[in-house]
């Protein structure tokens, strides 16, 4: 958005709102702080809205059950809402005519941007776009006047520090940082360095991992309640976005976006939600007729939840009122965008489903696996195989896969040659699901072509290509703290490799389609 001059007045709207935003006194319910707070820390009420529990351990946030993908709609709202009221102020005090019309006119288009860290950035970029991770950036006021800002997306300083609300789960002091960090270095100590280089580089290496699982989630069809979360029951061999969605937050090493409990306070986390929202609406109108089906919450232990309870379409997304009266959202309320007055550029145009595939592959669908195609008999009967890591770990760690050997420091592992992508269970921290054993997805087909395009890998004929991973494909697992840990030492740590056959779409317009799945134990003798 930043980049575009028919944007100019929405962008600076948004900078100055964030920044204003931001500056509201802590303890305001409509403050940056109070807001981020409903996410996790403190463990307190909002809005009035009590918890079941007398010592409660939790924030709002469902996650790691059916409400996650509901929930955050209406928190990503009432963020929104509060940068909107800011907006509108800025623009009443604008004094020249002229101006206040177009800023008014922007004004009423104001929605917040978000940030697909699963898309291709531009040549000589980074995932992250600098307007995020820049400390300072360019902006040009309503009056005229272009100027270099402290950068409000960059981070968030506490006025002040509250200690007390914020427990530290013992492996990073943030109860003492006075400002948000996305990669802190030492981790453990009170006044670290935050090395944006080093979080740069991790995000950008986990591009593929984000690419192949986000479109192996639009391409096969599961319910909605095991599309979008990762409570039991959905597919392991497909994945689901709760877990697409962790692996970004899990980027930001030690940084606030890597816990749970405190992750909001990172301006960076509404980017992110937003876009994980998107995903939501995107995939929703791919497969319009699943939705939330009641379920126990299993997993779902929050502020205003016990995981004893059933939840469904009809459940109050708490603490988000929706009138006067008292009455919550719910997620059958929450279902459509449109109807909440928002849509994506993907969407607005009310697409037809043929069309929305093609964008949805336009923007994430590599072809690496077109590249693996294999001849059945007639010239039309192609079939490619889609190769994937399937990891199960417990919570706490962090497991990379690499095609070769790999470094001894886990920081720097996705900014390495042969690092092919990662699972982490670290954002689980904090979340009552210590004792639960979470599995995710990394694909290797796009490395398994590259190698085969590079001469590595001679054939992509299925047993060519065991072979190759049999000699080639290495792991490494790393606790919380970065330290690197045996993988046998691990209880319940487990990684396999399969594939899906399946077939080479012939039009732009449509997903391939799973034909057969087998594993392979020998690759890594599970």
């Amino acid at each position: 958005m930043e980049r575009k001059p028919e944007y100019q007045e929405l962008w600076t709207l948004y900078i100055l709102a964030v920044e204003r935003l931001k500056a509201v006194y802590q303890q305001e319910k409509t403050s940056y702080y109070q807001v981020a707070g409903i996410h996790g820390q403190p463990w307190i009420p909002w809005d009035n809205v009590p918890s079941w529990s007398d010592e409660p351990t939790w924030g709002y946030c469902p996650h790691n059950g059916i409400l996650f993908a509901p929930w955050h709609r209406p928190y990503i709202l009432t963020y929104e809402q509060l940068l909107h009221q800011h907006v509108l102020d800025i623009v009443n005090e604008i004094s020249d005519p002229d101006t206040k019309t177009r800023y008014r006119e922007a004004a009423t288009k104001f929605r917040i941007p978000y940030w697909d860290w699963a898309e291709n950035p531009p040549e000589g970029e980074h995932v992250l776009p600098s307007s995020v991770y820049g400390e300072t950036l360019h902006i040009t006021f309503p009056n005229g006047t272009v100027a270099t800002v402290a950068n409000p997306l960059f981070e968030y300083r506490f006025h002040p520090l509250i200690p007390e609300d914020f427990s530290t789960d013992g492996s990073s002091p943030y109860n003492l940082w006075n400002k948000t960090y996305r990669l802190p270095l030492p981790y453990d100590s009170p006044n670290p360095v935050d090395s944006i280089p080093d979080a740069l580089a991790r995000i950008d290496g986990n591009l593929g991992s984000a690419r192949s699982g986000l479109f192996s989630l639009f391409k096969t069809w599961q319910a909605f309640n095991r599309f979008s979360n990762q409570s039991p029951g959905y597919n392991p061999q497909i994945g689901n976005l709760e877990t697409v969605h962790g692996n970004i937050h899990s980027a930001f090493l030690w940084g606030h976006m890597w816990f749970a409990t405190i992750a909001a306070y990172d301006p960076v986390f509404w980017l992110h939600h937003a876009n994980v929202d998107r995903q939501i609406a995107l995939w929703q109108a791919v497969y319009p007729d699943s939705y939330v089906e009641p379920e126990r919450s299993v997993r779902e232990t929050t502020f205003t939840i016990n995981s004893d309870w059933e939840v469904g379409p009809d459940s109050d997304l708490t603490p988000f009122h929706r009138n006067s009266e008292g009455a919550f959202w719910t997620p059958a309320l929450v279902r459509d965008v449109e109807r909440l007055g928002y849509t994506y550029p993907e969407l607005q145009d009310r697409p037809s489903n043929e069309t929305l595939k093609m964008r949805i592959r336009d923007l994430y669908d590599d072809s690496a696996s077109a590249r693996l195609v294999v001849r059945q008999g007639g010239a039309q009967d192609k079939t490619s195989r889609d190769w994937k890591a399937l990891i199960e770990l417990p919570t706490g760690y962090s497991a990379s896969v690499f095609l070769g050997e790999a470094g001894s420091d886990p920081v720097n592992w996705p900014a390495e040659e042969n690092y092919v992508g990662s699972f982490s269970t670290t954002f689980n921290i904090g979340m009552g699901s210590e004792t639960d054993v979470l599995n995710g997805l990394v694909g290797l087909t796009a490395n398994i072509a590259k190698a085969h395009e590079s001469g590595m890998l001679g054939s992509v004929e299925e047993d060519s290509v065991v072979d190759y991973l049999k000699a080639n494909l290495k792991w490494k697992v790393a606790s919380a703290e970065g330290k690197v840990v045996a993988s046998s030492e691990i209880a319940k740590f487990k990684i396999g490799v399969f594939s899906h056959l399946q077939t080479v779409p012939q039009s732009a317009s449509e997903f391939p389609s799973i034909i057969s799945t087998k594993e392979y134990p020998e690759i890594t003798g599970a």
